[in-house]
């Protein structure tokens, strides 16, 4: 049995799947922020709203203006102090599930790990140092499987081997109703290395993906 190691915990929403994207399905989730939605957003904790963008995201969430401040200053605040980081990924499970409860309501969303194998999260680990972004987690807990994904690490975030379309050379994978794959994780670390070099310019590590609570 493999032994993972987790690199953090996203609050993804359930999106539907773009229309260039065919084959996996009509829904997606997705901790890349090239096909889904992260919460809470970047722009959260980094500001930089397009006009009009923040009262549109406070609506989206349902939330009066002093629940959204509090929101946004939760943010503001666990970026400042590390337990997030610059790509809406949290450290901490009891982070992610606390900002679930804030939206659950309104939003379509899971609180999910990601986890990788030992030798890939010391890649990880080599690219985050220079940024600030963590690798040492404490926490084990991670979650039960929905799925695996293949991500590559580009400067702030993660894009998966989805964004370039490159499960269209892999005729055998094969994608569950959440759009992860779901084959054994032994063929995807085999799928993540017949797509090294396609694509974008990362290094694709397969990802093993768990859920909390009833899906």
């Amino acid at each position: 049995m493999e032994q993972f190691k987790i690199i953090g915990y996203y609050l993804c929403e359930i999106t539907d799947t773009p229309k260039w994207l065919s084959g996996i399905g009509r829904r997606m989730l997705s901790v890349s922020t090239c096909l889904g939605e992260q919460h809470p957003r970047q722009e959260c904790f980094l500001g930089r709203w397009q006009k009009g963008e923040s009262e549109k995201y406070r609506k989206k969430l349902k939330m009066d203006e002093e629940q959204y401040r509090e929101f946004t200053e939760e943010a503001k605040r666990l970026f400042a102090c590390g337990r997030m980081d610059v790509d809406c990924r949290l450290r901490h499970l009891t982070d992610a599930r606390s900002f679930y409860r804030r939206i659950c309501r309104a939003v379509p969303c899971r609180v999910v790990s990601v986890a990788v194998l030992p030798e890939h999260f010391e890649m990880i680990a080599e690219e985050w140092k220079e940024s600030s972004c963590k690798a040492t987690y404490e926490e084990t807990e991670i979650g039960r499987w929905i799925g695996s994904d293949i991500l590559g690490w580009d400067i702030g975030g993660f894009h998966s081997f989805l964004c370039n379309a490159l499960q269209n050379d892999l005729p055998e994978a094969r994608f569950n109703d959440m759009g992860l794959l779901e084959n054994e994780f032994g063929e995807v670390a085999e799928f993540a290395r017949q797509i090294e070099g396609k694509g974008e310019p990362v290094e694709w590590i397969p990802c093993r993906v768990g859920v909390y609570g009833s899906f």
